[in-house]
């Protein structure tokens, strides 16, 4: 049974420098993963990355060189900088839910970070069991929103973001790159912002799957965060969740102007570009109701992972603020 469940995303980052052998290296840090405080004599110098935000998060923070283990696909939209990383890492397994212990404490790595945790797994008792066998945890903080009894600290998807960078910048000893990606993001976020500044239109967030029913986004995800950067107003925002399903009713009497849509590209699926998910959106009878659906360039299309807590969040608004401002 897997115990590590990851639905990945990622990408832009700073290029890996590597932490200075030396004082830094033998220094204790302490590190809040989700409320649980980690302890480390000194950096980690063998990583698993598990899934999408990781390796670009370590990327950005200047620790790329400390992934020698990687599990997750390839097919993840990174950048240059985190392809090479993961490429050259060993690869554990291509789908991140079958991560299991016995994987992660063969592997020989001495610290995992990643996303989330499979429904019904005590994160606490796995990140004990795995210390005993020599190996700490850290959670990807933009996920912490999903563990009970969990606080986020009242930060913004993209604030945690940030806060990920500089931590593993601190925990690295490499706080100088690791603060320049910040401020890089940082700078990338207002311009993309600038870019979409508009007339406030509402839009309705949806995830499409190649069958089944369709998922939504409420007031505590990251999209919605985009959705706000970008000057649209989420017609599910007062829905307390980061992911639901909508009946059709709701759908169709939100009278979206715009509909974000998300797929996930696989490689085995109906669902592989931009094209197929608005035709599967046009395809299904239950959303006729929805005019936007309908208009060319109301439907904008994106890559799951590019929603995702880690870099690709900003690739992500960069690719929808440059599609609102040809709209």
């Amino acid at each position: 049974m897997s115990v590590l469940a990851m639905l990945a995303a990622t990408g832009c980052g700073a290029a890996s420098s590597g932490s200075t052998i030396g004082e830094a290296d033998r220094r204790a840090t302490t590190v809040d993963s989700c409320g649980r405080e980690v302890e480390f004599d000194s950096p980690p110098q063998r990583v698993m990355a598990i899934g999408s935000e990781a390796p670009s998060l370590l990327v950005a923070a200047g620790a790329g060189d400390k992934i020698t283990h990687y599990a997750g696909s390839l097919d993840v939209p990174f950048d240059e900088a985190t392809s090479t990383v993961v490429e050259k890492a060993e690869r554990v397994t291509e789908d991140s839910h079958d991560v299991s212990f016995e994987m992660i404490v063969s592997s020989g790595v001495d610290a995992v970070i990643g996303t989330d945790v499979t429904a019904g797994v005590d994160i606490d008792a796995l990140a004990a069991r795995l210390d005993k066998a020599g190996v700490q945890m850290l959670t990807v903080s933009g996920y912490c929103a999903g563990f009970e009894d969990r606080s986020t600290d009242g930060l913004s998807g993209f604030d945690l973001i940030y806060r990920d960078i500089e931590t593993y910048g601190r925990l690295f000893g490499t706080d100088p790159t690791a603060k320049q990606a910040v401020q890089n993001l940082q700078k990338r976020v207002e311009a993309a912002a600038h870019r979409a500044s508009g007339p406030r239109r509402s839009a309705v967030p949806l995830y499409v799957p190649t069958e089944g029913t369709l998922g939504s986004y409420g007031g505590q995800s990251l999209v919605a965060e985009q959705m706000t950067e970008l000057g649209l107003d989420n017609v599910f925002a007062d829905v307390p969740k980061r992911y639901f399903e909508p009946s059709t009713e709701e759908l169709v009497d939100s009278t979206p102007d715009l509909v974000f849509a998300m797929y996930l590209p696989t490689g085995s699926s109906s669902l592989e570009s931009d094209e197929d998910v608005i035709d599967a959106l046009r395809d299904r009878p239950e959303l006729a109701g929805i005019e936007a659906i309908e208009k060319d360039g109301a439907v904008l299309p994106l890559n799951y992972f590019y929603t995702s807590p880690g870099p690709l969040a900003v690739d992500g608004l960069e690719l929808l603020a440059d599609r609102l401002a040809a709209s």
